[in-house]
């Protein structure tokens, strides 16, 4: 797996590749035995090589957070759109050693990326746990509105094929950005994340590895 977290020269055209490897080891159906815990994992920049990467692990019934860490890292790569896992998959790595969850939400995209491999993918190829994405805003795909209530959703196409889903988390607000990383259906990422949602726009395990991130980034 070393090729995937350090890339052998700066090669787009190579980069693209490795992504397209991610993606034919992608399982789009359950693979968790039991769904207790979930951890959110998130990352803040201060500069642009140095940010902080943090993790929140909740009780999946009662959203209590049962523990958390964040780290400090370096990152090598620059932000180039559609290649974030080769910035910020190695440092989130490191972050997530010796932390145990059932499923582990990214705010990032997964399967809904041009090469259907995003951020979750990649982290969820790498660790073979079971990992969904949930993002602010689209990366590429057509979808409807969705109905302005909680729970509703529209899938997400992109050249006919369904790579996630524009879910309402919250009347009046925006709606997220849910889909596979690995080792889910896409129907479970839907539920996880509705289950997962409070009071805000953002799951809770984001919501909370963010805060973590962005108090360490501030000092």
């Amino acid at each position: 797996m070393l090729p995937i977290l350090r890339p052998p020269k700066f090669d787009l055209d190579e980069l693209a590749q490795i992504q397209n490897r991610i993606a034919k080891k992608i399982k789009q159906r359950d693979e968790f035995k039991k769904l207790e815990v979930i951890a959110g994992c998130d990352i803040s920049f201060s500069e642009d090589d140095l940010a902080w990467t943090a993790c929140a692990v909740l009780d999946y019934k009662t959203l209590e957070v049962l523990k958390h860490k964040t780290i400090k890292v370096r990152i090598k790569f620059p932000y180039i759109p559609t290649f974030l896992a080769f910035r910020e998959l190695e440092g989130m790595l490191k972050m997530l050693q010796g932390v145990e969850a059932d499923v582990y939400m990214v705010g990032a995209h997964g399967f809904a990326h041009p090469r259907r491999a995003g951020l979750a993918c990649h982290l969820g190829v790498v660790l073979n746990r079971p990992t969904l994405g949930v993002a602010k805003s689209k990366l590429c795909g057509e979808a409807q509105t969705p109905p302005n209530r909680k729970g509703a959703y529209m899938l997400l196409k992109d050249g006919g094929e369904t790579i996630g889903a524009v879910l309402r988390t919250r009347p009046n607000v925006k709606p997220v950005y849910v889909s596979v990383g690995h080792g889910l259906s896409l129907g479970t990422a839907i539920k996880i994340t509705l289950n997962m949602t409070r009071d805000h726009r953002l799951p809770e395990p984001l919501r909370a590895a963010h805060e973590l991130a962005t108090k360490a980034m501030w000092g």
